[in-house]
């Protein structure tokens, strides 16, 4: 599969190929720190999965001045396009897919857990399996 996204004022365009390596709630300290937000909505790609078909030289780039990470974003609309993280995945919000997709988030990269669950700030109640310390592993069983 082929995921297309954008920025706000289209100045980038990016595919996103192949399957993500996760799709699913991550609840992590350092997601909060760089975006923040209580919890993001993510799918999370290899970085040869990701590329940028137009407007490379529109993306600038946020380094956290502590974490690993970073935020690609549009510098004329201001769009995150895309995190890294230390396991050097590309990660883009499922708002941001959603929103390129009519308004619909494709049911194949619609979130199927939660991750670092033990480090949230908000209870959620749904049926998805929860995942104490990383994408897998020991479950919160509340």
């Amino acid at each position: 599969m082929t995921y297309n996204i954008h920025c706000d004022c289209n100045s980038v365009a990016i595919s996103l190929s192949q399957s993500p390596i996760v799709h699913a709630f991550c609840h992590c300290t350092d997601c909060r720190a760089l975006l923040d937000i209580p919890f993001h909505a993510v799918t999370a790609w290899k970085a040869d999965n990701v590329a940028v078909v137009e407007g490379a030289e529109a993306i600038t780039l946020f380094q956290h001045p502590i974490l690993k990470m970073q935020k690609h974003f549009c510098r004329h609309c201001g769009e995150v396009l895309f995190n890294t993280n230390g396991m050097n995945w590309r990660v883009v919000s499922q708002r941001l897919i959603a929103k390129c997709h009519g308004n619909e988030l494709p049911a194949a990269l619609a979130s199927n857990r939660h991750f670092f669950y033990e480090q949230r700030v908000a209870d959620i109640n749904d049926s998805l399996p929860k995942y104490l310390r990383g994408t897998d592993g020991p479950r919160y069983e509340g």
